[in-house]
């Protein structure tokens, strides 16, 4: 809902830099915020990326960051960052899984021994899912609704604890092309996105099978966590459980997993040097 005057940009897309000069001016703007707290004027930096980013990303990554004014700057995969702030302990020699749904990317992961034994990652998270409900909605109501709208009914339909419980959407009614109120259901958005979990699922399924048994053993001891604003969804829960007949757990506030993992390396840098790529490093 912007003017004309306004461009609305999204300078990340699918967890990587989508325009460079904008992330570089989001990223000055975030340092202005922080800094406001803190004497430092050229701060030391941690990023995530996802796993298996190109070399070509990392580098833009870096350069952004520095460019921004950060003294150094350093890069975290993803999932290692979500397990840190999820509480797992990663330099146990025992294997955990992580599994991270985010907005442009879900990213998985087996930690052992504080290092990645296998990590992937797929472009199937939060706005993906946001995609299909507003494809949903207009196939089977014949309305038409705005991202805003389809995020707020995920979020609605994901703190629901009864798949019956209405939510009421408005939108464009796409044969008079007038406004239009009306309620869906929770088990909509199950329907909605259940192409969605299941490609998140068989990605766990392939990872299970190409990591070695000895880990294998552990993650039937441990099982699954999750974390990211997907975690939520009560829907990838049940089908995972169901699936693989392991436990799944749910970070505590699981939205915020990845954002305290980095504080936690932040603040104990020296005992996480080893879990994260230096600035330094050819790319």
């Amino acid at each position: 809902k912007t003017p004309d005057s306004i461009q609305a940009i999204r300078p990340l897309k699918n967890g990587v830099i989508a325009d460079y000069e904008m992330t570089e001016k989001m990223l000055r703007e975030f340092y202005k915020i922080v800094l406001k707290r803190n004497v430092l004027t050229n701060p030391k930096v941690v990023i995530c990326v996802p796993a298996g980013v190109t070399q070509v990303e990392k580098r833009a990554v870096v350069d952004a960051t520095k460019e921004a004014g950060a003294r150094e700057a350093y890069l975290i995969e993803e999932p290692m960052a979500a397990a840190i702030g999820a509480g797992l302990d990663i330099f146990q020699p025992e294997g955990n899984m992580i599994v991270d749904i985010g907005g442009g990317t879900t990213e998985l992961a087996f930690i052992v021994s504080g290092g990645v034994a296998y990590s992937t990652s797929i472009k199937v998270a939060g706005d993906r899912f946001n995609e299909d409900i507003i494809d949903f909605i207009r196939q089977k109501y014949n309305l038409l609704i705005g991202e805003t709208t389809a995020e707020k009914l995920k979020i609605d339909a994901s703190n629901s604890s009864s798949e019956k419980e209405p939510f009421e959407i408005r939108g464009r009614e796409l044969v008079t092309g007038l406004p239009k109120s009306m309620k869906v259901h929770g088990h909509d958005i199950d329907e909605a996105i259940t192409r969605d979990i299941d490609t998140i699922i068989e990605t766990v399924k392939l990872a299970l099978e190409g990591i070695e048994p000895e880990v294998s053993a552990d993650i039937y001891e441990t099982g699954i966590f999750l974390s990211g604003g997907g975690a939520a969804i009560k829907e990838l829960t049940r089908k995972l459980e169901k699936e693989f007949n392991l436990t799944v757990t749910i970070a505590d506030e699981p939205i915020y997993a990845v954002i305290k993992g980095i504080a936690i390396i932040l603040e104990n840098f020296a005992m996480y040097k080893n879990v994260i790529i230096s600035s330094h490093s050819e790319y």
